[in-house]
C-alpha cells in the first residue's frame, strides 16, 4: 500500500461556493495573459439569472493586478462586466477595468451578463506587478496527467539569483515515476523538482524530465530559463510503480457503478498535526461535454466522504452524510456538479481506520444547467422545507434557496432549526457574492444569523451540512436608520487599542460592523498593522487619504489574525477592522508599529558573509516575510572554493532556526536547536558556488529578537 493524495486536508485547499446552476471555476486564467470567447445564455446563471463564466486566477506573491474587459475583433462586448472573488467567493471588486493592490492567494474571476439572456464577445487581458523583494509561495496546482499553457515571466517569481521562474504544486496519489515535458518556441525551459520542504529531488535540466516520486506528498515543479521568457506549454504524465496498490479502481466515461473496498491496500491520507491516516479510494472522471454529474455512495460499513476535484486536483465539491441513512441502516453521501468538458477526479473516504465496503453510483446528463428555483421570502414568515436527496447541491450541502427583500436599511434575523442535521445559514447578494455564512452549531443543530443590510434583493442558501430532513425557518425584519461612518478612531503610532467590534461600530455597505482608526506618518515609514483577537476572524484594510485601497489581508500571519506590512510615504492614512465574512462581533486589538526611513529590501541579502565572518542582527517585522508566518533576514554567502563550513545562530530572544539554500532558492538544508538549547547550526561541505543563509524563529510572526551569525 502507498500513500496518496492530500486534497482534503492539504495546503492551498479551498471549496469555491457553488449551486447547482453554477459552474466550478475550471478554466484558468494567467497573471499575466489574455482569453477570449463568446458569453452564451444558458451556460452558468447567477441568482439574479444572469449568464456568467468563472475563471481561476492564482498569483503566488502579492502586488497589483489590473483585468481588463474588451471587445474582440468581432466587435465590442454589450453590457458585460467582471467581478472579481476570493476563495471564500466574497467580492473584492467589479466593472469592466479591476486595477486594485492584492495578495497571494486563490481567486475568481466572473465574466457576466448585465441581464438575463445578455450574451457578447469578450476579450480579457490581466497584467501583475509583483512587490518588490518578496517570496513566491502560493503556487497553482498542477495535475498528475495535465496539460497547462503559461507564461514567464508571468507572476514575476525570482530566485535568489535574480532567475525569474514559474512554479506549480503537484500532489500525488501514489508512488511511481512523473515525467515532466515543457514546449516552447520562445526559449529553452529548464524543469526542477522540488520536494515539500524545498529540497531538490530532480536537479535542473532541459525538458524532458523524469524522477521517482513517492505517495501521500507534494512537490514543487519549477520551470525557468536564461535571459529569454515567453510562452510555454507545460505537460505531465504519472506512471504508477509495479508494486503501487493506490490506483485508480475505474474510469467513468458515462453512467457506471463500481463495488469495492476500502482497506489496508487503499490509498491513505496522513493528517497533519496528528499523523493520523485517512483511508480512501479514487476514481478517474472523463467528461465529454458540458453537463451534470452525480456520484452517490452507500455504505454499511462506514460514513462515506466523496470529493470531486478537476485536473489539477482543485476541490469542487464535497458530500459526507447528508443523504442520511436508507432503511438498512446505509449511510448515504452524494454530490451534484455542472462541469464543462474535461477529466477529474472521484475521491471515496472512509471515516474509520478499518475502512469496508461500499457501492458507488455515477451518472451523467449532458446539457446546460438547470437553475435550482428559489422560493419568495417574506419577513415574518415561518417556512417549513425538507431537505434530502432530490434538493439543490451546493458547496455546503443540500440545500433549499429563497430570495429576500429587505426594503431599506434596517437588521435582518434568519434562524434555521431541525433535530435532523447539522445546519448552514448563508446570506449571498444578487449576484451571489458572499455577504455572510454561519454554521455554527448551537444547541443541538441551529442556525441564526443576523445582518445589517441596506435595500435590496438578496439570496438565502438554507443547507444541511450534513444529515438531511425537515427544518423551519424564521424570518425577522427591524427598519433603522444606516449608523453613520463618521466616527474614526485615532491610532497612537506605536501603540495598541483594544475594541469591540458591534453594535457600536458603523456599517460597510454590505451591513458589517466596521471599525475606522485613522494615522498620521510625519515620514516615510514602514507601517506594521496587527488585529488579533479569540472571537473575530479578523480583516484589515489599508487606504490613503483619498480613500484608494493599498493593501488588504485576511489571516496571513494566523489562523485569525490579519497583518499588513507596508512601507508608506509621509502622510495621512486609515485602517478599516472587520470580521472577515460574518456580522457578528466581538473583542479585538488592534496595534501599530512604525519605523521612519527608506524601504527596507525586505527578502534581498542583508550583506554578504565570507568564511570567518561574523554579523549581528535583529529579527523585525522590517525583514523578510517568509512563508511560514515568520519574518526573516537573509544573508549572501559566497565560496571561492570547494569547503566545510560551520553555520552558527544564537539568540537568547527566540527559537533560532537557520535554512541554507542554494542560488537558486531550492532548500539545501536546515536546523533547529544543533547549537545547543535553542541555538540552531549546520555544518557541510560545499561547493564553490553562491548560498543564502535564511536566518529566523523557527515559532511565528510575534517571536523577534536580536541574534548573532557566524561562518567558519
Amino acid at each position: 500500500m502507498r500513500p496518496g493524495s492530500i486534497v482534503m486536508l492539504g495546503i492551498g485547499v479551498c471549496l469555491v461556493p457553488l449551486h447547482a446552476q453554477d459552474c466550478a471555476a475550471v478554466a484558468r486564467i494567467l497573471p499575466a495573459g489574455t482569453v477570449s470567447g463568446t458569453l452564451a445564455d444558458g451556460q452558468c446563471q447567477l441568482s439574479d439569472g444572469t449568464p456568467y463564466l468563472p475563471f481561476r486566477l492564482d498569483l503566488p506573491v502579492r502586488g497589483k493586478i489590473k483585468i481588463a474587459l474588451t471587445g474582440s475583433s468581432s466587435g465590442s462586448p454589450s453590457d458585460l462586466g467582471l467581478i472579481l472573488r476570493d476563495a471564500a467567493g466574497t467580492r473584492i471588486d467589479s466593472g469592466t477595468a479591476i486595477a486594485r493592490p492584492i495578495e497571494a492567494g486563490s481567486y475568481t474571476v466572473l465574466l457576466n451578463g448585465s441581464k438575463p439572456g445578455q450574451t457578447g464577445d469578450y476579450n480579457i487581458t490581466t497584467a501583475f506587478t509583483a512587490e518588490s523583494g518578496m517570496l513566491c509561495g502560493n503556487f497553482p496546482n498542477l495535475g498528475r496527467r495535465q496539460v497547462a499553457r503559461g507564461m514567464l515571466p508571468g507572476s514575476n517569481c525570482q530566485a535568489p539569483d535574480g532567475t525569474p521562474y514559474e512554479a506549480y504544486t503537484l500532489t500525488t496519489d501514489g508512488a511511481g515515476t512523473l515525467t515532466v515535458t515543457v514546449d516552447s518556441t520562445d526559449f529553452t525551459p529548464v524543469i526542477a523538482v522540488r520536494s515539500s520542504d524545498g529540497h531538490v529531488i530532480a536537479m535542473p535540466a532541459a525538458s524532458p524530465v523524469n524522477v521517482l516520486v513517492n505517495g501521500d506528498s507534494q512537490y514543487l515543479v519549477v520551470i525557468s530559463s536564461g535571459d529569454k521568457s515567453g510562452t510555454y506549454t507545460i505537460t505531465t504524465s504519472f506512471q504508477a510503480g509495479d508494486t503501487e496498490t493506490c490506483r485508480s479502481k475505474k474510469t467513468f466515461t458515462g453512467p457506471d457503478s463500481d463495488t469495492n473496498t476500502i482497506g489496508a491496500d487503499s490509498c491513505f491520507l496522513t493528517i497533519a498535526g496528528s499523523g493520523d491516516q485517512s483511508y480512501y479510494n479514487y476514481y478517474n472522471v472523463t467528461v465529454g461535454s458540458s453537463g451534470l454529474v452525480r456520484a452517490t455512495v452507500t455504505s454499511g460499513d462506514f460514513n462515506a466522504t466523496v470529493n470531486l476535484l478537476d485536473a489539477d486536483g482543485y476541490l469542487l465539491a464535497s458530500d459526507a452524510g447528508s443523504g442520511g441513512f436508507d432503511a438498512q441502516f446505509n449511510s448515504i453521501s452524494g454530490l451534484r456538479a455542472q462541469l464543462p468538458a474535461g477529466n477529474y477526479r472521484l475521491q471515496v473516504f472512509s471515516d474509520v481506520p478499518s475502512g469496508g465496503a461500499y457501492s458507488l453510483q455515477y451518472s451523467f446528463t449532458a446539457g446546460n444547467p438547470k437553475p435550482c428555483t428559489p422560493a419568495t421570502l417574506n419577513f415574518g414568515d415561518l417556512p417549513a422545507g425538507t431537505l434530502n436527496a432530490d434538493s439543490c447541491r451546493s458547496s455546503y450541502g443540500i440545500a433549499d434557496i429563497y430570495t429576500v427583500a429587505v426594503p431599506g436599511w434596517g437588521t435582518v434575523d434568519f434562524d434555521m432549526s431541525t433535530a435532523s442535521f447539522n445546519t448552514s445559514l448563508v446570506i449571498r447578494d444578487a449576484k451571489d457574492n458572499l455577504i455572510v455564512r454561519n454554521d455554527e452549531v448551537d444547541g443541538v443543530s441551529d442556525s441564526h444569523i443576523t445582518a445589517d443590510l441596506p435595500a435590496g434583493t438578496y439570496t438565502i442558501v438554507a443547507a444541511a451540512s450534513s444529515g438531511s430532513g425537515n427544518y423551519r425557518l424564521a424570518v425577522k425584519f427591524t427598519p433603522h436608520d444606516a449608523l453613520p461612518c463618521t466616527y474614526v478612531q485615532a491610532l497612537d503610532l506605536n501603540g495598541g487599542f483594544i475594541q469591540r467590534l458591534g453594535r457600536g461600530s458603523c456599517r460597510a455597505s454590505n451591513g458589517q460592523p466596521v471599525d475606522y482608526y485613522s494615522f498620521t506618518l510625519a515620514a516615510d515609514s514602514l507601517v506594521l498593522a496587527v488585529m488579533t483577537s479569540s472571537e473575530v476572524d479578523g480583516f484589515l484594510t489599508l487606504t490613503d487619504a483619498a480613500g484608494n485601497v493599498l493593501r488588504t489581508d485576511d489571516n496571513s500571519y494566523g489562523s485569525n489574525d490579519p497583518l499588513i506590512v507596508q512601507y508608506l510615504p509621509a502622510g495621512s492614512y486609515q485602517l478599516a477592522a472587520r470580521d472577515s465574512s460574518s456580522t457578528a462581533g466581538g473583542l479585538y486589538e488592534i496595534d501599530l508599529r512604525t519605523t521612519e526611513g527608506a524601504r527596507p529590501p525586505f527578502c534581498m541579502p542583508k550583506a554578504t558573509m565570507a568564511q570567518g565572518a561574523t554579523a549581528t542582527g535583529e529579527i523585525r517585522y522590517t525583514g523578510c516575510q517568509y512563508g511560514d508566518n515568520t519574518f526573516a533576514d537573509l544573508y549572501q554567502l559566497t565560496l571561492t572554493a570547494d569547503g566545510q563550513v560551520d553555520i552558527r545562530l544564537d539568540s537568547s530572544d527566540f527559537d533560532a532556526y537557520l535554512i541554507l539554500l542554494d542560488a537558486k532558492g531550492a532548500e539545501m538544508d536546515e536546523d533547529d536547536d544543533s547549537g545547543g538549547n535553542t541555538n540552531a547550526r549546520l555544518t557541510r561541505a560545499l561547493a564553490a558556488g553562491t548560498y543564502t543563509i535564511v536566518v529566523k524563529p523557527f515559532g511565528d510572526y510575534r517571536d523577534q529578537g536580536k541574534y548573532t551569525l557566524s561562518v567558519k
